[in-house]
């Protein structure tokens, strides 16, 4: 792979103004990602719509999730999910950054999620995710599953974070088609075949379907990112997912 072939979008997210940037569309199907940029006291409405979910990440600021009479308020960062046939309203209660991604939903994802025992609206601070060890990364690792498989159909979410000499080796997954959203304090080594790759903060960037990839940190880099999975073989993906995140039981924080 050569570095003109990475697909990713960079965002300079210094000047405080309204907007909404889609990100990467198309690269993988039926999933779109959005990067909202909300001045406080906006409030902007997401309106039920049975083709696809919605998963909303707050990753700055401080804003409230509204939906079916119930508000959810956060200060930084944390997930919100509702059911597709539910509206969501977002109030910034200061100047916020806001990914949202749509799943597009196949009637058998309908008919799963219209029997799920999970919980919705899925809905947790970050940094009260559960956190996992895989065989890929060390124990220094952070690695945190903010939307665990099965909880929303052929989805997984979940983050990474290190600093130092750290090293996430190299791993395939040809299962799952992934994007990765860089925090603005990452500043890593993207590894991706036989290619080292900058990734710097605020970075939208696809990681291809089956490609060798992996991330090292020195000296005073720092690793903090998002991984998003869309599975494309839910049974055989759940399964990989099940074996490699092993829940550590604990939270821990550097």
């Amino acid at each position: 792979m050569r570095s003109e072939d990475i697909k990713k979008v960079v965002l300079d997210l210094k000047e405080a103004k309204s907007a909404s940037v889609s990100m990467l569309d198309g690269v993988i199907p039926g999933a779109t990602v959005y990067y909202h940029n909300m001045l406080a006291d906006e409030q902007v409405q997401f309106m039920a719509d049975t083709s696809f979910i919605r998963i909303f990440f707050l990753c700055v600021g401080a804003v409230t999730f509204q939906s079916e009479g119930k508000e959810y308020a956060y200060d930084e960062k944390a997930v919100f999910a509702n059911k597709p046939e539910k509206t969501v309203e977002i109030l910034a209660n200061t100047n916020a950054q806001v990914v949202e991604i749509r799943w597009e939903m196949h009637e058998s994802d309908l008919a799963e999620l219209a029997e799920t025992d999970v919980e919705f609206p899925i809905t947790e601070k970050y940094v009260d995710a559960s956190q996992y060890r895989d065989p890929f990364k060390s124990e220094k690792t952070i690695s945190r599953a903010i939307v665990k498989q099965r909880m929303i159909p052929r989805f997984a979410m979940g983050s990474v974070e290190t600093h130092g000499d750290d090293l996430i080796g190299q791993h395939e997954h040809p299962l799952l088609d992934q994007f990765f959203w860089s925090f603005s304090e990452n500043d890593c080594d993207l590894l991706i075949d036989d290619l080292v790759y900058p990734m710097y903060g605020d970075t939208f960037l696809y990681i291809p379907l089956g490609s060798n990839h992996g991330v090292k940190t020195a000296g005073n880099q720092i690793a903090h990112y998002i991984w998003l999975d869309f599975i494309t073989d839910a049974e055989a993906a759940n399964a990989f997912l099940d074996e490699v995140h092993k829940p550590t039981g604990v939270k821990e924080s550097f």
